[in-house]
C-alpha cells in the first residue's frame, strides 16, 4: 500500500497558459451572471438546485448513491422527517449534513467575507459533516489517532504527525506567494493538501471538498448561490482519483495537471449555472413580451387577457397534453372552468397566432424560441 510523506514544496506552473486562460474565464463568466439581476424566487431556485447537486456529488464519491428526486425531498423536509427507509437513514444522514455544510459556509461568509482558512474551521466542516453518524473510529471534529487507508493511498499514521502536517499547510497556505494565487486555483490546491493528509477518522474528502466550495465562495466564485466541484468530481471519479494519486508518486509532484483537471471542471460548472440563469432570464422577457402583445390588444387587465397570461405562464414550466387540457384532465383546466370549449380553442388560436405558442403533436408549449429574434 502506497505511502506518501506529505510536502509542501510540490510543483504548480500558476502561469501555465491553459491555467491562465481557464482562470480569466471562470472569474469573467462568474462576474458576467453576478450582474444578472434575478427575482428572489428565481435566485432561490438556482441556489437550490446548485446545492442539490454540490450534496449528490460530494456523497455520491463516497458510494452514497441518491438520486436527484431523493435529495430533493430530503432537502425539503423537516429536521425531523424522515424521507427515506430506515435501511437507508445513514445516507440520508449524510446528504443532510452535506447541505448544513453549505449552508454554514454561506451564512459565515456573510457575516465574514474575509473569513480566513484555520485548522478551526476545517475540524467544524467536518463536525458538521459526520455529526450523528455512527462511523466507527471517527469523533467529529476531531484529528484521528489512528492509521486509516484512501482507496490505495496510505495517509499520515499517527496523529502527532497529522496536528504538524495540518498546522504546517494552514500556515503555508496563509502565507507567502499562495495568498496571491487565484481564488480557484488555491481552492483547489486547499482540497488537495486536506483529502491527502487526511486527519480525520472518516468523512476527509467530504471535509476536503466542502474546504475548496469555502475558498470558492470567499472568491466571489458563487456568483449566483452555491458552486462545488463535487458534481464533477463524482461524474468523473476514475480520472480525480487517478490524478490526485499522479501528484503523490508519478508526476515528480507535479499539482498542475490536477489544478488543470479541476479548473475545467469549474468552468463546465459556471457554464451550466449561466445557462440556467439565462434560460431564466428568457422566460422573464417572453412573460414581458407576452404582456406588451396582450396590452397592445387591449386584453390585458381584462379577465380573458389574465387567463391567457396565466395559461401562458403555466407553459413557460411545462409543456401540456391539449386532449388533457380540453377534456379538463389537466390542472391548467381550472383557467377554463367557467367558459366554453370555443373560449379554449379562440385563446389557443391567439396564441398561434402571436408566434408565442407551439404545437407539436399534442402538445402544447410556450414558444421561448421567439426571444432570438430579439438577440442581437
Amino acid at each position: 500500500m502506497p505511502t506518501w510523506d506529505v510536502s509542501f514544496d510540490l510543483r504548480l506552473a500558476t502561469d501555465d497558459p491553459e491555467i491562465v486562460r481557464t482562470v480569466a474565464t471562470v472569474e469573467a463568466m462568474a462576474a458576467v451572471i453576478r450582474r444578472i439581476p434575478l427575482p428572489p424566487s428565481v435566485q432561490r431556485s438556482i441556489d437550490r438546485l446548485n446545492i442539490l447537486r454540490a450534496v449528490k456529488g460530494t456523497t455520491g464519491i463516497e458510494g452514497t448513491e441518491l438520486t436527484d428526486d431523493e435529495v430533493g425531498r430530503i432537502m425539503d423536509a423537516s429536521p425531523g422527517e424522515r424521507v427515506l427507509p430506515p435501511s437507508r437513514q445513514r445516507e440520508e444522514m449524510e446528504a443532510r449534513n452535506a447541505e448544513q455544510v453549505l449552508k454554514y459556509i454561506a451564512s459565515e461568509l456573510r457575516s465574514a467575507p474575509d473569513l480566513p482558512l484555520t485548522e478551526q474551521l476545517i475540524c467544524t466542516i467536518h463536525e458538521l459533516t459526520t455529526s450523528g453518524i455512527d462511523y466507527e473510529n471517527n469523533e467529529p471534529g476531531v484529528y484521528r489517532s489512528h492509521s486509516v487507508r484512501a482507496g490505495t493511498y496510505v495517509p499520515p499514521t499517527t496523529r502527532e504527525e497529522i496536528v504538524r502536517l495540518m498546522g504546517e499547510f494552514v500556515r503555508w497556505f496563509n502565507e507567502g506567494p499562495r495568498r496571491n494565487w487565484p481564488a480557484p486555483v488555491r481552492a483547489i490546491v486547499a482540497h488537495f493538501y486536506v483529502v491527502s493528509i487526511h486527519p480525520f477518522g472518516d468523512g476527509n474528502g467530504r471535509a476536503a471538498r466542502a474546504v475548496e466550495s469555502f475558498l470558492l465562495y470567499r472568491g466571489g466564485i458563487n456568483a449566483r448561490g452555491f458552486y462545488s466541484l463535487a458534481n464533477y468530481y463524482y461524474r468523473f471519479r476514475d480520472r480525480y482519483v487517478a490524478l490526485l494519486d499522479s501528484v503523490r508518486f508519478s508526476s515528480d509532484h507535479d499539482l498542475t495537471p490536477f489544478v488543470r483537471f479541476a479548473l475545467d471542471g469549474l468552468l463546465g460548472e459556471l457554464e451550466d449555472v449561466h445557462s440556467e440563469v439565462l434560460a431564466q432570464v428568457n422566460i422573464m422577457a417572453f412573460t414581458d413580451l407576452a404582456r406588451e402583445v396582450l396590452e397592445s390588444g387591449g386584453r390585458l387587465g381584462k379577465k380573458g387577457g389574465q387567463r391567457i397570461l396565466n395559461l401562458l405562464v403555466a407553459l413557460t414550466v411545462k409543456p401540456v397534453s391539449l386532449t388533457a387540457l380540453r377534456r379538463g384532465l389537466h390542472p391548467l383546466s381550472r383557467f377554463y372552468r367557467d367558459v366554453s370549449a370555443k373560449t379554449l380553442s379562440r385563446d389557443i388560436k391567439f396564441l398561434l397566432v402571436e408566434d408565442l405558442v407551439i404545437i407539436d403533436g399534442d402538445e402544447l408549449r410556450a414558444n421561448l424560441e421567439v426571444m432570438s429574434q430579439f438577440v442581437p
